[in-house]
């Protein structure tokens, strides 16, 4: 007969495994000082392996919401998207495959589900829309500034960056000039509006690299056409339904309208230095007739059309837009901005409130939490100034468990 302290070891192993399955996963701390994790698709601890900045494993012992994708993404590609690092071509439908890997992740684990959140950029037009039959050229903002100020700004430019190497415009997406013959964004512009269409649009310039060449990453759109939220709107509607994700991301460029001229040749990019230095996504232009009360109201357009289109969106916003009037523009007074704002907040599926934690009192936080997923949100507090967790050394991985 077998001992009975080896039966009782066994009997206690036994239920501590079970324990260990079937506990739900806790939340930890990703990115942002969160339980968000962020474009772990795109991040890498190595790139030479395409080792993800956080594994599969990682996000499914506990991370709330995964944030993957790119603005690039289309449901049926017409042409192919740029290739990124370790995903030669990036599609809703390669996405879907690495979707279902952290589903399956979470599942092992246990828990509440990943909500898996796609990085839509709703106010960009990139080539790989624009090459889309229901693209025309009037759902695009445009601006009285002459296409060869903006090419000049850089080509005329006497800055210590230009004094090196001569410093200039491409048209040519991430400067790949002449592999890109008929994809340009240019070229696609052009064929719906005509020779020379492109020339009066408002681009959304890629960070500079420090090669003296600047181009496009995408034309930006005025979010109060009607025709073109709709497009929008069934586009991500059909990215929920190749890539599997849960929602959309409801992106917003508020800062940029707020806090001074975003474009270049202004006071706040006078030169190629000063743009090098900001080392931030300008416009190449400033938008005719389009300010941040226009911005807002077509934002909050947008969102009240995804709800009518049953489109479940993300936001992630600053807490202070809940707390007061501060997004509010003094200067239109038949429009709150504000309350606009609000309300996109309230008619959202996930909520990533944006607060420092140095500074926020937990009451506040807690309060606001509240008031605002009793509108129906789900609100996971983040703090964006904490950054990434791979821009800092990674913790070793953690031991086996029983249950692997």
């Amino acid at each position: 007969m077998e001992h009975p302290m080896r039966q009782w070891s066994k009997a206690r192993l036994l239920a501590l495994f079970l324990v260990l399955v079937t506990t739900p996963a806790a939340a930890r701390e990703y990115d942002w000082c969160s339980s968000v994790a962020v474009r772990p698709d795109q991040y890498f601890r190595d790139k030479a392996t395409c080792a993800n900045s956080f594994s599969d494993t990682e996000i499914g012992a506990g991370a709330d919401a995964v944030l993957v994708g790119d603005f690039t993404d289309v449901a049926s590609p017409v042409v192919a998207a740029p290739a990124r690092t370790c995903a030669p071509t990036p599609s809703h439908a390669t996405n879907a495959a690495y979707v279902q890997r952290l589903r399956t992740a979470r599942a092992s684990a246990g828990g509440a589900p990943l909500e898996i959140v796609h990085m839509h950029r709703f106010e960009l037009v990139p080539f790989t829309l624009a090459a889309q039959p229901q693209f025309s050229p009037v759902h695009l903002l445009r601006t009285a500034r002459t296409f060869p100020e903006v090419t000049g700004f850089f080509s005329s430019d006497r800055s210590a960056p230009c004094l090196a190497r001569a410093c200039r415009w491409t048209d040519s997406y991430a400067g790949l000039e002449g592999r890109d013959a008929g994809r340009r964004l240019r070229d696609f512009v052009d064929a719906k509006g005509g020779t020379g269409s492109h020339q009066s649009a408002v681009y959304y310039l890629a960070r500079p690299d420090g090669t003296g060449v600047y181009y496009p990453t995408s034309a930006m759109a005025d979010l109060r056409s009607p025709a073109y939220r709709a497009w929008r709107v069934q586009e991500a509607r059909n990215a929920l339904l190749v890539g599997g994700y849960d929602s959309v991301d409801l992106n917003h460029k508020l800062h940029q309208y707020l806090f001074g001229p975003h474009w270049i040749q202004s006071t706040t990019v006078p030169d190629v230095a000063a743009l090098d230095a900001r080392a931030d996504t300008f416009w190449s232009a400033p938008p005719t007739g389009y300010g941040y009360s226009e911005y807002v109201q077509g934002w909050y357009a947008l969102a009240v059309d995804l709800r009518a289109a049953r489109v479940p969106y993300s936001v992630t916003i600053a807490l202070r837009a809940w707390l007061g009037s501060s997004f509010d523009d003094k200067s239109t007074p038949a429009v709150d901005e504000a309350a606009l704002i609000r309300a996109v907040m309230m008619g959202a599926r996930l909520v990533l409130l944006d607060y420092e934690r140095a500074s926020t009192p937990q009451v506040t936080l807690d309060q606001a939490r509240r008031e605002i997923e009793a509108y129906g949100p789900r609100v996971i507090p983040i703090d964006q100034t904490c950054g990434l967790r791979i821009e800092k050394p990674l913790p070793p991985p953690a031991p086996p468990t029983l249950e692997r």
